[in-house]
C-alpha cells in the first residue's frame, strides 16, 4: 500500500489577515488551519444557506430551513458558546481585540476567514479585495456582445480587406455551390 505524505508542502499553515489598528499601523493576525469540525460547520452553514436561497416559494423555504436546522443540530458540538468572530478567528481574535482593532474590522476578518474555509484562498483573496463586495453579476450577454467581447462580428468579417493569395505557385479550386454543365465537378476534364 502507498504512503502519502508531506502535505504540508502544499498547504499553507494558514492565513494571514493584516489589520488596521486604531493608531493606522497594521499588525499581522495569523489564522491557523481550521480544524475539522470548524470545517464541516461552515461548509453545512454554507449549504443550507445556499438552499435557503434558492427556495421559490414557501414550502421550499419551510423545507430548506428544515434541513438547515437538522444540519447544524446534527453537527458536533464546537467548544463554548462562542460568537461568529470567536469561533472563526480563534486565538487572533482577543489579540485583535487587545489591539484595539475596530469592530467592524474584526467582522469583516472573520467573513474572510469562512470565505477562506469555504472557498479557499483565492475566494479569500477576491472577498477581501472587494471589500467585501463581489460585483453583482450582470445581464447575461447575448450573441453580439459575446462576439464584440471575442473582437469581431459577423459583419466586421464581412467588412475586412481580404489577404493576398499565396503566390506559391499552386491554384486552389474555385468552390461553387452548383456544378457546371455538363454535370461535371470543377477541374474536371472532358
Amino acid at each position: 500500500m502507498a504512503r502519502l505524505s508531506g502535505l504540508d508542502q502544499y498547504l499553507d499553515p494558514g492565513l494571514t489577515l493584516a489589520l488596521p489598528g486604531p493608531d493606522g499601523a497594521e499588525r499581522d493576525y495569523v489564522i491557523p488551519l481550521p480544524s475539522a469540525e470548524l470545517g464541516l460547520w461552515c461548509r453545512r452553514i454554507a449549504e443550507s444557506a445556499g438552499e435557503v436561497s434558492a427556495a421559490s416559494t414557501e414550502r421550499e423555504l419551510r423545507e430548506a430551513t428544515d434541513r438547515a436546522r437538522a444540519r447544524v443540530e446534527a453537527l458536533p458540538k464546537l467548544p463554548g458558546d462562542l460568537s461568529f468572530e470567536e469561533r472563526l478567528l480563534g486565538d487572533a481574535h482577543p489579540r485583535m481585540l487587545a489591539d484595539r482593532v475596530p469592530d467592524p474590522y474584526v467582522q469583516f476578518a472573520a467573513q474572510t476567514v469562512y470565505v477562506w474555509i469555504i472557498g479557499g484562498e483565492e475566494a479569500a483573496e477576491r472577498w477581501w479585495t472587494s471589500g467585501g463586495r463581489p460585483p453583482a453579476p450582470g445581464p447575461v450577454p447575448n450573441r453580439a456582445d459575446r462576439r464584440a467581447a471575442r473582437g469581431g462580428t459577423s459583419t466586421a468579417a464581412a467588412d475586412a480587406t481580404r489577404e493576398p493569395a499565396s503566390t506559391s505557385g499552386t491554384t486552389s479550386r474555385r468552390r461553387s455551390g452548383r456544378r457546371r454543365q455538363g454535370g461535371k465537378s470543377p477541374g474536371q476534364r472532358s
